[in-house]
């Protein structure tokens, strides 16, 4: 579908995306705030020492996760067939219901908290996955919007760190807080439905972007066969092409670790020789700085727009090398500040490479494919009970960061030949000759993005 012509439609149209992100998409995962409200309120505390509330509130945020990482196969589907409209409508709903039974909390009990929270992370991701198709209504600062929405994502922690304040200063209750967040759902609800197309916008012809950038390889899929798969791939090729596979390994590799670190911080200070009052002040400055993330957003968002590809992978896993070879230098205060640091700028670079380049390539089958990675991701992470009991049976976390660096290794050296392209000079008359056969000008209104100088050069080797 053809983006509106109006420019205040299209500017409207990513505020509105951008509210929907920050309301819904992220706000489990600001459960630490939620849960200091919830056990002020006298959540799931049935005698004076509140006997297993803290494994109930546990439970409540792993069934939120859960949820968070496997709607996005179901909503994908949802997104391919129905079109953006319906599945930002389902997902509104499935939030919606989830804010209801948390706020029903005082007359159901407390146990709808399990289900509700589970609701909360589950309607999330099919309201995000809904917006990233708007990224088309700018294609030449595409990378950078979706950069935007993954830091709106880490920054709907906030939301419940609202619910904490207020609740705290006595400014509003925590029914109140619920209330006021069931109407933000109905809002996203409202507004996807009078907005949202019913079938996802394309990216429009543009002016040529800088000779190897990456927002020219929007039909490349297989980069290591003379023809690369278009968007109109079939499924099933797009799934076994090396590039999505390579997009897959990638953000299961570097989410393990990111999470990782975040599940082992505090034991992995100890284990590098830093006394208790070092780990309690390394740790607040940790959770300070990690929603901080988004400072990274223009230095990721300009490579995606400008740079090759094999650019933005080699900052992205340099930053990865860098982040774990730090965790594995010994009693150094500089060394574990500068590895807060990339944890933090870290999981915006590792989440914004994989959603817009997931999103120039995919086509029609954009949520299938997302959904499929997702669980991939998820799965990927049930290694990481077996590496956190390994290094915390020895309190010596190098072998579990040496495996991650080779790791990071490998993904470092793969996309290099993969996604480089030429520079102009080296593209003649020849090549585009060569271009023009393989690939014809399609007709007026089915034009996607500029064909990449790397289409020619992959054609030049056949």
């Amino acid at each position: 579908m053809q983006p509106p012509a109006s420019m205040a439609r299209r500017v409207l149209l990513l505020v509105t995306a951008g509210f929907h992100v920050f309301f819904t998409a992220g706000v489990v995962f600001g459960w630490a705030s939620l849960a200091d409200a919830l056990a002020a309120d006298g959540a799931l505390c049935y005698n004076e020492h509140c006997t297993g509330q803290a494994a109930a509130f546990a439970l409540i945020f792993t069934l939120g996760t859960i949820g968070n990482y496997t709607s996005n196969l179901p909503f994908g589907l949802v997104l391919d067939r129905f079109g953006p409209q319906i599945c930002c409508i389902c997902g509104a709903l499935v939030q919606t219901s989830g804010g209801l039974l948390m706020l029903a909390r005082g007359a159901l009990g407390d146990e709808v908290l399990y289900p509700g929270f589970f609701l909360l992370g589950f309607g999330g991701p099919g309201i995000q996955i809904a917006t990233f198709h708007l990224a088309n209504l700018f294609p030449e600062v595409s990378g950078s919007l979706i950069a935007g929405s993954t830091a709106l994502f880490d920054a709907g922690t906030a939301v419940f760190f609202a619910f904490s304040l207020a609740s705290a200063s006595g400014v509003a209750s925590l029914a109140t807080c619920w209330a006021v967040y069931v109407g933000g759902c109905l809002l996203v609800l409202v507004s996807g439905a009078l907005l949202w197309p019913p079938l996802p916008y394309a990216a429009e012809a543009g002016p040529q972007a800088t000779p190897g950038s990456s927002v020219n390889s929007q039909d490349l899929w297989d980069s290591a066969t003379p023809r690369p798969l278009p968007q109109s791939a079939p499924l099933k090729a797009m799934l076994t092409s090396r590039p999505f596979i390579y997009l897959v390994l990638f953000a299961c590799v570097h989410i393990l670790r990111l999470n990782f670190v975040v599940g082992t911080f505090q034991q992995q200070a100890a284990a590098l020789g830093f006394d208790a009052p070092s780990v309690l002040k390394y740790t607040n400055l940790f959770a300070s700085l990690l929603p901080f993330g988004f400072v990274g957003m223009p230095l990721i968002g300009f490579l995606l727009d400008r740079r090759p590809l094999s650019h933005v992978f080699a900052l992205v896993n340099l930053t990865g090398l860098a982040c774990t070879a730090l965790l594995m230098v010994p009693a150094s205060p500089a060394a574990f500040v500068g590895a807060i640091a990339l944890v933090a700028v870290g999981r915006q670079f590792v989440y914004s490479t994989f959603f817009a380049q997931l999103q120039r390539t995919a086509g029609p089958n954009y949520g299938t494919l997302a959904g499929i990675a997702n669980l991939c991701v998820a799965a990927a992470g049930a290694a990481q009970p077996a590496l956190v009991q390994a290094s915390m049976g020895t309190q010596h976390f190098v072998p579990t960061n040496g495996l991650f660096l080779l790791l990071v290794v490998a993904l470092l050296s793969q996309p290099l030949p993969f996604w480089e392209a030429p520079p102009a000079e080296q593209r003649d008359e020849k090549s585009a000759a060569l271009l023009a056969a393989v690939h014809p000008e399609p007709p007026a209104g089915e034009r996607g993005a500029p064909l990449s100088t790397l289409r020619v050069a992959l054609i030049e080797k056949s």
